[in-house]
């Protein structure tokens, strides 16, 4: 697909669904309007039949009665249909764009963005309000220039001398939407920027609240967000007096419209060029044009919503691929010359080191919390640049092959675990999906979860619950690690992989990773002492 998002090319794959929800949103507005127009013209039609004792006898109940019924019958229907036409559309529009979006990462690399509160608004809310430029902008615009042009016709073939009135206020009518989005556009685009800057600032500084408090920094952040809210509140508070105007110059004209109407077909009414019955006809069908107007005087606030939400999930761009090798050859060779690392921001970082490492190595670096073993590993995955030193894979640096190189032959555990509400070898098979039945077992047994797997009733498809709740977390952590066993990358990394293991447990699960991975490179991190064999390199991570 495009790299920019359109959404009219998304559409065009179910046509049919939003086809068939304008279609009965048109019957249902049509609907009404014929409701209250026949319900006017029978009203007044029967009293003034009942007033004749001659025409009372002779006046036709049945057709008038049977035609509100009918119209009343078809705006409950539609109104039905149209709003399951138009989920059903919605919902498939959804998923176009959450696979346009996935698509268009899985084709690239993508790291994770520190504004992660913005990132998640933007992922989820702005993807969901992309709806509203169909159903809030389109289709309100649609249904009422013809549910309009229709009433317009059907005056001007009755009455051209009031078809011309009605011509003039609709146009006014027409104006009002385009005035709003004159007015308040760019302030509605303003306001979708704010809720997301205010969101990031109290967020973010949330998930720092206790490194915020210690060092005085929580003060600047709170002054930081109220500050924002109080320009949004103000924003807000004046948008809502934008749709309050919107609101009363179309209640105002269609008032004044039905008055001009009535001043005007008095006189035909006089000359009995109409009758009263038709007259107040007129007037109920006047009455329906709110429900069909009303909708467009927050026009300009969706079309905003809708055109920021696309331009906002346009602006988030995929990690450029800087790679130029696609393939590792040679012996398997991990070399790390005076390498430092640390977070983008951080105040420490470790000391350099330097080691090599061939296949069949284990690395075991050992540090206290907080000394930086967890950025030591995501520099080795390609994740975070060095601060100093270089990584070199097979004697090339590691951010010169591509992305999807590095991921073929590093794979990282990190102390962050994601389990889904799948079964247990739906779970494993993200990693592996053509794996067999005995492979997973395998990989289980391999993180010494073979006893735990014949316990369960239904074994390999028991269901782990969201989050892998049904699990605990020392389960949890192995079923992740099992299940990148089975990527079979040539280096692994392990952070943090035995917290929450009995040291029998535990020691166990070091004999197995070193038989499996014995012709691979293993770096484990761990703050825990284990014994493991000399056949290992053990370091102590320092920090500067």
């Amino acid at each position: 697909m495009k790299d920019q998002l359109k959404l009219s090319a998304l559409m065009r794959q179910h046509w049919r669904w939003w086809l068939l929800s304008l279609t009965l949103g048109a019957v249902t507005l049509g609907s009404v309007m014929g409701l209250l127009t026949v319900s006017g013209w029978f009203i007044t039609a029967a009293a003034a039949a009942g007033l004749q004792l001659a025409g009372a006898g002779t006046f036709n109940y049945f057709s008038p009665g049977a035609l509100i019924r009918f119209f009343a019958i078809s705006r409950t229907a539609s109104r039905y249909f149209e709003r399951l036409s138009s989920h059903q559309a919605v919902l498939l529009l959804l998923q176009q764009l959450r696979l346009w979006f996935m698509r268009r990462f899985l084709a690239s690399s993508f790291r994770p963005d520190t504004q992660s509160a913005d990132l998640l608004q933007r992922l989820i809310t702005d993807i969901d309000r992309l709806d509203q430029w169909p159903l809030r902008v389109v289709a309100p615009v649609f249904w009422a220039c013809l549910i309009s042009s229709g009433w317009l016709a059907a005056l001007w073939f009755w009455q051209a001398e009031l078809a011309q009135i009605a011509w003039i206020y609709l146009l006014v009518l027409l104006c009002v939407p385009v005035l709003g989005v004159a007015l308040g556009y760019h302030r509605a685009c303003t306001l979708v920027e704010l809720a997301s800057q205010r969101r990031h600032e109290l967020l973010e500084p949330l998930s720092a609240l206790t490194m915020l408090q210690l060092h005085q920094g929580w003060s600047g952040a709170e002054q930081q967000w109220q500050h924002t809210e109080q320009q949004y509140q103000a924003l807000l508070w004046r948008q809502q007096l934008l749709d309050l105007f919107c609101q009363f110059l179309l209640l105002s004209a269609i008032a004044l419209m039905s008055f001009h109407l009535l001043v005007t077909a008095l006189p035909l009414l006089q000359h009995q060029q109409i009758s009263i019955a038709a007259l107040v006809a007129l007037l109920m069908s006047a009455m329906a044009l709110p429900e069909i107007w009303l909708p467009l005087a927050t026009l300009y606030r969706h079309l905003a919503d809708s055109k920021m939400a696309k331009r906002r999930l346009n602006q988030i761009q995929p990690a450029t691929e800087n790679g130029r090798f696609s393939t590792v050859e040679g012996p398997l060779r991990l070399e790390l010359q005076q390498l430092s690392v640390g977070f983008p921001g951080a105040v420490q970082h470790t000391l350099p080191l330097t080691i090599k490492l061939k296949a069949g190595d284990l690395l075991w670096l050992q540090g206290p919390s907080g000394a930086g073993k967890s950025a030591f590993l995501s520099t080795l995955a390609g994740w975070l640049p060095p601060l100093s030193g270089q990584v070199l894979l097979n004697g090339t640096e590691l951010q010169q092959y591509r992305s999807n190189t590095q991921r073929q032959q590093i794979s990282l555990q990190s102390q962050h675990i994601s389990l889904f509400n799948m079964t247990l070898a739906a779970n494993l098979r993200l990693a592996k999906p053509e794996a067999s039945d005995e492979e997973l077992r395998q990989a289980l047994a391999d993180t010494v979860l073979s006893e735990w797997v014949t316990t369960l009733p239904q074994g390999l498809e028991t269901e782990l619950g969201e989050y892998g709740v049904a699990v605990s977390g020392g389960q949890a952590r192995r079923i992740a690690l099992a299940r990148l066993l089975l990527q079979n990358t040539s280096i692994l990394l392990l952070d943090e992989p035995f917290v929450g293991l009995d040291p029998t447990t535990a020691q166990q699960l070091i004999h197995n990773l070193r038989r499996r991975c014995h012709q691979h490179i293993l770096i484990i991190t761990s703050h825990q002492p284990f014994a493991v064999d000399t056949n290992c390199y053990q370091l102590q991570l320092k920090v500067l």
